[in-house]
């Protein structure tokens, strides 16, 4: 009988399929040592406190008190009949929407018009950024002066229009503009940069031909430059939406001590959520008020998610 030679398991393929998979697992491990750290870390500081917050709204929680019993939905339930988070979510909403399209608005506008200054832009830009990384509270403070209603310099200009002073900290509605202002002055550098990077992105052979074509200024800015930004108008709108929903520094500094003191009851989301839980230590309580906050925001981003997608 003649010989069967078999195949030989060490064939190429074999050892391909071998080293590719010691390859893989090598990559995997990589990728957990590398971004393991990372992962655990985001997990500890993001994850964590939402999943706590959410299990303690569940919860008569009390900083002061040894048994907190489990309440269910009650907390949920008194936010239906709660009077000042009803006008806390009301002045955030009018906040959030003045703030957001004034700030993108004039950014929007001064990239635009930096663009024609090409050379001077990057000075520009930089002159718009100082009020980006001052911090809140003294930035705060510094306006909370500017708006004071006897020495502030905001009267005194307006004085020469015949205005009279105004009590811009101390009047309910006009302390909803003042925020609004200094929301704009502190933020719309950081989206001016944004837009200046989506408009340098864009090639200029195409603005030339619309120009050869005889397109108008305003035909290139709404059937050009603003369909090609759609993707940075969309990070614009969703950074800024939650930076002003969650306004709370700006309103505590500009409404505190005797200069705001006739104000001191404007309430917005983040401020309402403060005082339940470090204040009064109602704990489950504000968890509830976090709770109805993160679904707030998830439901305004859906939104802008679905305004701003690619339509086939």
């Amino acid at each position: 009988m003649s010989d069967v030679i078999l195949p030989q398991r060490s064939s190429l393929g074999a050892r391909l399929a071998k080293g590719w998979a010691r390859m893989k697992r090598e990559h995997i491990i990589f990728v957990l040592c590398t971004l393991g750290p990372v992962l655990a870390l985001f997990g500890l500081i993001r994850i964590y406190p939402i999943a706590e917050t959410i299990w303690l709204s569940f919860y008569d929680y009390h900083i002061t008190r040894r048994r907190n019993p489990f309440v269910g939905l009650a907390n949920y339930a008194y936010l239906l009949e709660d009077g000042p988070f009803h006008e806390a979510l009301i002045n955030t909403i009018v906040f959030s929407t003045f703030a957001v399209v004034a700030t993108l608005v004039l950014a929007l506008a001064c990239a635009v018009l930096l663009r024609s200054i090409e050379k001077a832009a990057p000075t520009y830009e930089l002159l718009f950024y100082i009020p980006v990384v001052t911090p809140w509270v003294p930035a705060s403070v510094i306006w909370k002066w500017i708006f004071d209603p006897t020495y502030g310099a905001l009267n005194y200009a307006l004085s020469f229009f015949g205005i009279p002073r105004l009590g811009w900290l101390q009047d309910p509605v006009l302390i909803l503009f003042a925020l609004v202002v200094v929301s704009v002055w502190k933020m719309v550098g950081y989206f001016v940069v944004i837009f200046g990077v989506g408009l340098r992105a864009i090639p200029e052979e195409l603005l030339e031909a619309s120009e050869l074509d005889g397109v108008t200024p305003w035909q290139k800015l709404t059937k050009i430059i603003l369909p090609l930004l759609r993707p940075i108008i969309l990070f614009s709108v969703v950074t800024c939406t939650i930076i002003n929903v969650n306004v709370f520094a700006p309103v505590y500094v500009l409404t505190a001590s005797a200069q705001g003191a006739p104000a001191y009851d404007l309430k917005v989301l983040v401020g309402e959520i403060y005082s339940n839980g470090f204040v009064y230590y109602h704990m489950g309580y504000a968890g509830a008020q976090c709770v109805v906050l993160l679904l707030f925001v998830m439901s305004l981003l859906f939104v802008q998610f679905l305004a701003f997608r690619e339509k086939n």
